[in-house]
Parts: C-alpha cells; structure tokens; sequence
C-alpha cells in the first residue's frame, strides 16, 4: 500500500511538471558590441559598447541593455566577447572614456534604443565559462549603474596578437627621413617596428596612410620593389635595431582607425625586404577626372534648376567632375583663360569647329542677355568654382586630354571671372 501510494505520488509530481514546463536558466539571448558615431548606431562590431538581450529564470523577464563594468575582469570579458561572436577580449573600457567616443553607444542611444536600461550587474565569469549560469551577477536587468558604468569591450577572432591601439605610423626613407612615402614604421610605448606587407588590403594601407596623418593612399607594396632612396635603409634599421614586429595586419570595412585592426607577432618569417611600403598624399586629385563640359544660360529672375538652359553654342563653361573612388560628382565654374586652345577644344567637344570662338569673362556679358548664368542664379544654387585652372589642347576632343587643377574650398576670384564661351 505505501508503495501504491509512493508511486502515485510519484505521478502526481511528474503531471505537475509537465504542467508546468520545464525549469529555464538564466541565459543570453544575443549580446552584441554597438556604437554610435555622427548619431548613427550600429550592432556587430569588434569594438563597442556591449548591449546583450538576457532572459531570467522567471517567463518573459527578457532585458535588453548595456553590461555594468562593476567586477568585470579578462574572463569575463572573453566570455562575453565569444556571446558576440569573437573569440576573445582585447581591451576593457567604460563609456566615459571621452577619447573612445567614436567606439561606444551614445547616452541618447542607450536612452532612445534601450531605455536607458542595464541588463547584467556584478557580472564575474570563470575561464571556462560557457553559459550565463556559469557566472556570477545579479538578477537580470536589477542594477546600480549609470551610463558612464557601461562596458566597452574590443574583441578579436583570431589570436592574440600585437596591440595597434596606441601605436604611432610614420613612413620613413632613407637616413630615418619621415616623408609622405616610405618604409612604414610602428611606434608604441611596448614595441616599435616594420610591418609584413604580406596580405596587406588597400583598406588596411588606407587606415595606415590616416594614422600617419595624410588623407589618401596613392600605392603600397614590398620594400624590396622600391628604391632605396624611397625606403628605410638598412644602415638606420641596424643602427636602431628596427626589425619586423607585426604580420596579418588587417583592418576590417568598417574601421575607422588603427585601433579596429589586428596583427600577429611576427614569426620571423617576413624580413625587411618584405616591409610593408606606403606612398601617401593630401592631394585629392588624383582620384577625379572630368565628366562633363557644357554651355550653359538662364532668363535673368529665373533661378530653378530647371531654368538652366543647356546645349547651345553660347553659355558660362560649366564643368562637371568625378570622383572615381567614390562617384561623387561636383558641378560649378571654371575661371577665365587665354588660352585659344582650351576655347578650341571646348567647342569641338560640343560639336561646333568654329576657330574663332568668342570667349569673355563672365562679368563682361550683361545679366540682361541671357546668355550666361546669371548671379540670380549662381546666388540661389550656392554654384561655385570647381576647378582653379583648365587647359585643353587645340581641337581636341577627349576630356581626358585635358589638364586641370580642383579648386580649393576657399577659391573664389569672383563670379565675374567665370569664362564664357560663344562658340
């Protein structure tokens, strides 16, 4: 009888807990590393503000928010780095970190998006953890922080490697000359060094190229394909003992500085023959070519874009260039020259063979005419000049025949010294 009853208790304690379901641990839903940089937010970063979805023990307490930083040490971070799809931490910061702005979520962000809302508290993971249950915390979504306690974390998929973050970039040539090409060299409180060139994307050369404190990359390759002149030599690498201390230097899409890349210690397999060789400038104009020359006029009064006249023989020279990196394309003015064979070339591209066109300054043909852009126009657009100089060769019909220098933000010789054509 007692063993009747025994089992039918048994039973009873089985019904319940199917009724009931199973029993749900703590555990994270997603965790992931955010940052806002010009009021935008993006998720899946390697480096970031660490914002995860938890769900508690209790049906439907799920909070989304920010980690605190309060007892987070190396394991923990590694193992909320593996819950956002890396295999390790690199580096731990907070949100008030004033420098690191560009690498966190934004306090109207975790307000906006969050609700200003913490989802772990006291969070401590062993080495091995694997699971949310495995560390110790507070209860989901039950804090005492404030914004500035938020975790930031960088995280790494491959090994651990050279620290990039507080590394300098010079490019020095021969006898130690820092120059605007040359060998690259690395320079930081715990090592400095060459860089294998080895695997080396133009995105990488490019961030290289930034750090070093020039706007755009022109070409990169080995040491050993470029003149001595324009290299580190090996007198100044043996004098300072320089050697190569990275390779795998790689920079995702997304970077913005040396900090959101990763590089292995060298091995010793790459030598300084194999450095890493950049060529850089500030000069844009490489990367812009001309698209476009046209004639253009409107009725004096008339300013909408749709007022613009085109096509004919007569107009203000309206150049048009563009980006081929980026597309972008930039249409104004272009000033006054004397050379007859820019005017020539100008109107045997827009098909007309006259040898003798007319050609002025703007300011020299009455608004009145309309035959010419008019300062209504120019003033209710905001055209200004595009290009600085011009010169084609005579009866030449190809723009990429032609010459020119972009015209700086600050040029500007007056709307009177526009050049007009009649061809």
């Amino acid at each position: 009888g007692n063993i009747d009853a025994m089992f039918a208790q048994l039973l009873t304690a089985a019904a319940s807990l199917l009724l009931l379901g199973p029993v749900h641990a703590d555990y994270i839903r997603w965790a992931s590393l955010a940052r806002t940089v010009d009021n935008s937010t993006t998720m899946g970063n390697s480096w970031g503000t660490v914002v995860v979805s938890a769900r508690g023990s209790s049906f439907g307490n799920v909070t989304t928010g920010m980690v605190c930083d309060d007892y987070v040490d190396d394991n923990t971070a590694d193992f909320l780095c593996r819950k956002a799809g890396f295999e390790h931490g690199m580096e731990m910061r907070t949100n008030n970190g004033n420098s690191y702005y560009r690498h966190r979520l934004s306090r109207s962000a975790w307000y906006g998006q969050y609700r200003a809302r913490f989802a772990l508290d006291n969070l401590k993971c062993p080495s091995n953890a694997t699971r949310l249950d495995d560390c110790s915390r507070n209860a989901v979504g039950s804090h005492d922080c404030s914004y500035y306690e938020g975790l930031v974390l960088k995280c790494r998929t491959e090994a651990r490697g050279v620290e990039l973050e507080d590394m300098d970039v010079s490019l020095v040539r021969a006898n130690g000359i820092q120059s605007q090409n040359g060998t690259v060299v690395l320079n930081g409180t715990r090592s400095s060094g060459l860089v294998c060139a080895g695997g080396i994307s133009q995105k990488t050369a490019e961030i290289l190229c930034n750090e070093a404190g020039y706007e755009y990359l022109v070409e990169y390759n080995a040491t050993k394909n470029v003149g001595s002149s324009s290299k580190l030599d090996c007198d100044t690498m043996k004098d300072q003992d320089i050697s190569v201390i990275a390779e795998n230097l790689s920079c995702p899409s997304n970077s913005t500085d040396l900090g959101d890349c990763s590089a292995s210690v060298a091995n010793g397999s790459c030598d300084a023959d194999e450095a890493l060789w950049l060529s850089c400038t500030n000069d844009g104009s490489q990367y812009w070519e001309l698209a476009n020359l046209t004639l253009a006029y409107n009725e004096a009064g008339h300013h909408d874009r749709k007022d613009l006249e085109t096509g004919n023989d007569y107009g203000t020279v309206l150049v048009t260039v563009r980006n081929t990196r980026t597309g972008e394309e930039r249409t104004g003015l272009t000033p006054y020259t004397y050379s007859s064979y820019t005017r020539s070339s100008i109107c045997y591209m827009l098909g007309n063979t006259n040898r003798y066109a007319t050609y002025r300054r703007a300011g020299q043909i009455s608004d009145s005419s309309n035959t010419k852009v008019s300062c209504g126009f120019i003033l209710e657009n905001e055209m200004s000049y595009v290009l600085s100089y011009l010169w084609c060769p005579g009866y030449y019909k190809n723009l990429s025949g032609c010459n020119f220098n972009l015209a700086s933000e600050d040029y500007n010789p007056g709307n009177d010294n526009a050049y007009w054509l009649n061809c």
